[in-house]
């Protein structure tokens, strides 16, 4: 006789709804509509939280509308909170995760920078559950919230991304930024120190102008007034021009080079899946969670496949085949 294998019923009804609920809140939204309307809600939700954080900060609407943004308040951090907890529980089913075991899966997940933000999100409930307090004094962590989009757009991954890899080369700039700006208000200091005190009196007073000048932002509040002090600002000035310009620079050249790897990684599977002439479904669906993972979408995906079968088809010989 064979051997039957009985599952517990409840433990295979528990595995199905995980898996469903992670598709809705982590799955692909061009897939499945109702995690698109799923996303979109959260979303809406999450813009007029941060819309109404600023208007409540107006005391005459705060006045006029105070239990409307109050319950307003706490319906969405009921939402947000019981959004976080659903993601903690379903988050057992991402690939990355499955090594594990379930509660290091979600410990793992819990310490991660997206669920950092949740929990950042849903910070005010839970000190409000613990603490009296007046949630309006948690308006920055409630503004906060707009980082809970990085969920929903994709593409704050691959700037997170460039940040992280030239987090050295930043910092550097910035650091060599921060020496000038010290040096210049040292400078106009010592030039400019006995003729206005008030402005340039130490080199304490002196950063503020130094910091404006050097970022060519020019307020204009506070000039100098001796020839030698015109001459060092026009040169800080200069300096000051290509300095703030640099980081931005080398963010955006980042930015292309990564977008770059990313699609030539793809390609490089897609020319590997295409090795013996056509792909078949599990070569496709590796390609798209590939394809998710390195967050480009699935049309890019698409026109990447069809350009590559184009070109192994005017590769082959019309003769041979070959």
């Amino acid at each position: 006789m064979s051997k039957v294998t009985v599952t517990d019923p409840s433990q295979s009804s528990q595995l199905s709804y995980r898996a469903k609920m992670y598709q809705l809140l982590e799955g692909d939204i061009h897939k499945n509509y109702f995690a698109k309307i799923i996303n979109i809600m959260l979303i809406i939700l999450i813009v007029g939280n941060v819309v109404a954080a600023m208007f409540e900060s107006e005391p005459d609407y705060h006045k006029a509308y105070r239990q409307q943004f109050a319950l307003f308040e706490i319906i969405s951090l009921s939402i947000f909170f019981i959004e976080y907890l659903l993601r903690v529980w379903c988050n057992v089913e991402n690939p990355t995760y499955q090594h594990l075991s379930t509660s290091k899966a979600r410990l793992k997940y819990c310490v991660s920078p997206i669920a950092l933000i949740d929990l950042i999100a849903i910070l005010p409930f839970l000190i409000a559950m613990f603490f009296t307090i007046d949630l309006r004094s948690l308006r920055l962590l409630r503004v906060l919230r707009l980082l809970k989009l990085n969920h929903y757009f994709k593409g704050f991954n691959i700037f997170t991304t460039v940040i992280i890899k030239e987090l050295k080369t930043m910092t550097a700039a910035m650091m060599v930024m921060i020496f000038l700006i010290i040096i210049a208000a040292s400078l106009m200091h010592a030039i400019e120190g006995k003729l206005q005190p008030a402005v340039f009196g130490s080199i304490l007073k002196s950063l503020w102008w130094s910091v404006v000048t050097m970022t060519t932002v020019g307020y204009g509040d506070v000039v100098p007034v001796t020839v030698f002090g015109k001459v060092v600002a026009a040169f800080i000035m200069l300096i000051g021009v290509g300095l703030v310009a640099l980081p931005a620079g080398m963010l955006a050249a980042r930015f292309g080079e990564e977008l770059r790897e990313r699609k030539t990684n793809l390609n490089d599977h897609i020319e590997d899946a295409l090795g013996d002439g056509y792909i078949d479904q599990t070569e496709y669906q590796a390609l798209v969670k590939l394809a998710t993972k390195l967050d480009i979408d699935p049309e890019e995906l698409q026109r990447s496949i069809e350009r590559i079968k184009e070109e192994h088809h005017n590769d082959i010989c019309p003769h041979c085949g070959k």
